[in-house]
């Protein structure tokens, strides 16, 4: 079914090792803060970073609170519903995605965007790039989460984010991604998860 985007036994470059351990140290570090008053990690690059037309990109964006909101199918069903609908409104590449209970991991680009300004907040007027649309994409789906009897925002202020550098395999990224259900022991096979897919080639 998806010959062509290459098996789950390619080796991982370092980097995505890396990347794990570093994820993991972002929650755990998110988890030992005050409920109420949060002392967050940043993990973002400089902004010029996101408003690149040929970058690919690896987002987790995590859920607020400590709990699992995902593990409510209806409101799982639309935010991959929803990430969909922004794949075609501002013209990402999706390579890949996969929500977990707390957390939802995406491998995408950008390659074609219109010239657009934002207004960034502190960061003042900025060329639009995918950071303001991944914020688009949280606005939207905590007003779906208040719908869903939530309260306050759904997701956590910030994000880890990594740009692809030119060596890196956005094919083992991908699978990393693709296997984290089957990690978790969710399922014995990526493709038996609901909420993960490979959407537009990587080749």
């Amino acid at each position: 079914m998806y010959e062509g985007f290459g098996t789950p036994e390619t080796a991982f470059p370092t980097w995505v090792d890396e990347m794990a351990d570093e994820y993991g140290e972002l929650v755990k570090h998110l988890n030992d803060q005050d409920a109420e008053r949060p002392v967050r990690k940043t993990h973002r690059l400089y902004p010029e970073c996101y408003a690149g037309r040929e970058s690919k990109y690896f987002f987790t964006l995590c859920a607020r609170d400590k709990g699992t909101p995902f593990a409510d199918h209806r409101l799982a069903d639309k935010i991959v519903e929803s990430l969909l609908w922004c794949r075609k409104r501002y013209g990402w590449i999706l390579f890949c995605y996969c929500l977990m209970l707390d957390h939802l991991h995406l491998v995408m680009a950008a390659y074609e965007r219109q010239d657009c300004q934002s207004n960034a907040g502190a960061r003042g007027i900025v060329e639009k790039g995918i950071l303001e649309e991944i914020g688009e994409f949280k606005s939207y789906t905590t007003r779906i989460w208040w719908k869903h009897g939530g309260q306050g925002p759904l997701w956590q202020k910030s994000s880890y984010d990594h740009i692809f550098r030119y060596s890196e395999s956005v094919q083992a990224a991908a699978w990393y991604v693709l296997n984290n259900p089957v990690r978790k022991g969710l399922v014995e096979n990526w493709e038996q998860y609901p909420y993960s897919a490979i959407v537009d080639s990587w080749e």
